[in-house]
């Protein structure tokens, strides 16, 4: 999978401007690596070809390391993702191996089981609710779709234009959301920023290997001290049964709603 791109519908700006409801920003990221010329036609070839990658998106299996940092520490661990168009799944091991959070996110509910303390949460899919789990505010689909190195292109791809300041990179706005996307030599995303109207900002990093693989994805909320980050260990894009999102709890786990 090279880079797959969002369908570029208004229910993704929507999603992307869910994502940032961040605090107001006040610090900038270090600037991308300097990049080639794009030429303004590319901009729309690009977008399309994103757009028809994520279409054909089958799902992702991987083994990852996992960090979450934000201003009361770092965590890190092991875990297993499952990835779906619309779905995903994370089951955190301990240094044994053995499961010690199991949680599933998709379009109606998210769900976090934390299997050594035997209670669950439960939550209505939203920024907020992914922000309790992984520290960094994201909507399920938008989360989802940076998890494979997914870049929402607008319904339109010829609103897209080409600034070439600090560097060249694409642009377009959507919904009040500034997209900003610096892109590889062979036209995958490298880095995306998302500003909205009233100054939030997400900063989101990606990392291809040699092959053209995803090797990691760092996911940033610079004022909020918030920081995901995954580094892929293995991964193969393989379709995962339906059944695969959805946690069954075992009927003596307490479940009690995220708040």
């Amino acid at each position: 999978m090279r880079g797959p791109a969002g369908r570029g519908a208004r229910r993704a700006a929507l999603a992307l401007a869910l994502a940032l409801g961040l605090a107001r920003c006040a610090t900038t990221p270090s600037a991308p690596p300097a990049a080639a010329p794009i030429p303004s036609g590319q901009a729309v070839e690009l977008a399309r070809r994103w757009a028809a990658e994520w279409e054909a998106f089958p799902g992702l299996r991987a083994a990852i390391d996992l960090t979450i940092k934000s201003r009361r520490g770092t965590e890190r661990a092991a875990a297993l993702l499952l990835v779906g168009p619309i779905a995903l799944r994370v089951e955190v091991a301990t240094p044994f191996g053995l499961p010690a959070v199991v949680a599933t996110a998709g379009p109606d509910d998210i769900t976090i089981f934390r299997v050594l303390e035997r209670r669950a949460h439960t939550a209505r899919p939203s920024p907020a609710a992914v922000g309790r789990l992984l520290g960094v505010a994201l909507a399920p689909a938008t989360l989802i779709r940076l998890l494979v190195g997914n870049v929402p292109t607008p319904a339109d791809p010829r609103a897209i234009t080409v600034e070439n300041t600090p560097t060249p990179h694409l642009t377009w706005t959507d919904d009040g959301v500034r997209h900003r996307v610096w892109v590889t030599a062979d036209g995958q995303p490298s880095r995306l920023v998302l500003d909205a109207a009233g100054g939030d900002r997400l900063v989101a990093d990606f990392e291809w290997s040699v092959t053209g693989g995803l090797a990691g994805v760092r996911v940033e909320a610079p004022e909020r001290g918030a920081e995901l980050a995954v580094r892929y260990l293995s991964a193969e894009y393989i379709q995962s049964p339906p059944e695969a999102f959805r946690l069954m709890l075992p009927p003596d786990v307490p479940v009690q709603p995220l708040d």
